[in-house]
Formats: C-alpha cells, structure tokens, sequence
C-alpha cells in the first residue's frame, strides 16, 4: 500500500508507534522514511520529496504551522494526520487544498497493551479514500480495531464527550481521603490522565463543542 512512507515526530510515542508498526509489515525498511527535530531544513525537504504517504505525528498545537511551512512540498502527498481535534485542520483555509487521510488512536500505546482496548478512528470525508488496501494497511501498522465517522464535525463532538468531559470530570473527582473500591479504580483513570502530555490535555479541552457537552451533562446530573 505504502511505497515510501514517512513518519514525521518518529520520536514521540505516536509517531515511533507507527513507525514500528510499518517496520513490522512493510517489506523492506529500505523505503521507510523518518525524521524528528533533529534533522536540519535540508533533510527534512529531501525526505518529504521522496515520500508518498506523509504519518504527520507532530504535537497538536504545532501541526497546522508544520502544514503551512511545508505546504509547498506537499503537494503532491498523502497527508495521514493524528490530531485530537480535527477542525484546526478542515477549518483554516490556508491548508484546505491539501490531501488528507485523517486517523485517530483512542489509546496511548505504551499504556494499552491489549489488542482488545486498541481502537483507530477514520474519517472517511470521501469514501474512495479508504479502500480496502488503505484499511487494511492501518489495521496492521496500529494493531487495532477500526472505527468509522463520517466527517470532522462528528469527531470533535464525539471527542468532546469521550475525551474532553471524562478527563474533566475525572481531574475533578480528584482527592486523598480513604477510597472506596469504585473510586480507587477511578483514581487509576486520575494517574493516568497526570502522567499523560499536559499541553496535549489543555489543547483537548479548546473542543468548541464542549461548553454544548457540558451543558448537557449538567442537566443530566440535576435530573439523577
């Protein structure tokens, strides 16, 4: 599927994650291509010219100023991005012309370890994007089980409840008095969340849809 593919931020846990999974099921690592901060301009432009599908894996907040920069060099690429929040994206007008394949992990890979708990997203904005070999190919690069939503819209407001909120109301739920069994598995939830990336939570919580999310989970609240 891949001819030669790129891992951009090869050293962060997305993006060394799949350029794992490529070294595992690709024929021959000799097409693989990768770089992170510490190559200078020159390699990076010579690596993304050699590369047909782009695995974007840099830091959230940097990602559409890392499109921008190099938007002249991609032209011509497949653009398969990792973003948290898809409107930063499919909403600057700056970008919009480019090719994109849009994916989500809803795992943190160094803390799932079972197959069973690993889910991607896909966005299919366009159904002849995701063909089969397409499918196929990110299910065995990320070991995991593929989901389908039908455009960004539908991502972010789905993300606003299931990151956004649950990493809200657990942050809340937060203390050090004596624990039930039910609220010390939550605690494990808590850890979790504090050991993650702080700037990648903080940048979760920007989801426009969430003050919507919110308003519906108070009333459900009140309504117990």
């Amino acid at each position: 599927m891949f001819k030669s593919p790129l891992v951009v931020g090869y050293k962060g846990e997305i993006g060394s994650f799949i350029l794992n999974g490529l070294l595992k099921t690709m024929p021959k690592a000799l097409n693989i291509w990768c770089f992170d901060i510490n190559e200078n301009e020159l390699e990076q432009a010579e690596r993304i010219s050699k590369a047909d599908y782009i695995f974007l894996c840099v830091p959230i907040q940097e990602t559409v100023n890392w499109l921008i920069k190099w938007k002249s060099f991609l032209q011509d690429k497949i653009i398969v991005e990792q973003c948290s929040l898809k409107s930063i994206i499919y909403e600057d007008n700056r970008i919009k012309d480019l090719d994109y394949r849009s994916m989500h992990l809803l795992f943190r890979p160094s803390a799932t370890p079972n197959k069973e708990d690993r889910v991607c997203i896909l966005l299919p904005i366009e159904s002849s994007q995701y063909n089969s070999e397409f499918v196929t190919s990110i299910q065995n690069i990320t070991n995991s089980k593929i989901w389908y939503v039908k455009n960004y819209q539908e991502h972010d407001k789905l993300m606003a409840k299931k990151q956004a909120l649950i990493h809200k109301v657990l942050l809340a739920l937060d203390d050090d008095n004596i624990d039930t069994y039910t609220s010390l598995q939550i605690k494990k939830l808590i850890n979790r969340i504090k050991l993650g990336n702080k700037e990648l939570y903080d940048f979760i919580q920007t989801n426009k849809y969430l003050p919507e999310v919110l308003k519906e989970f108070n009333q459900k609240i009140n309504g117990l």
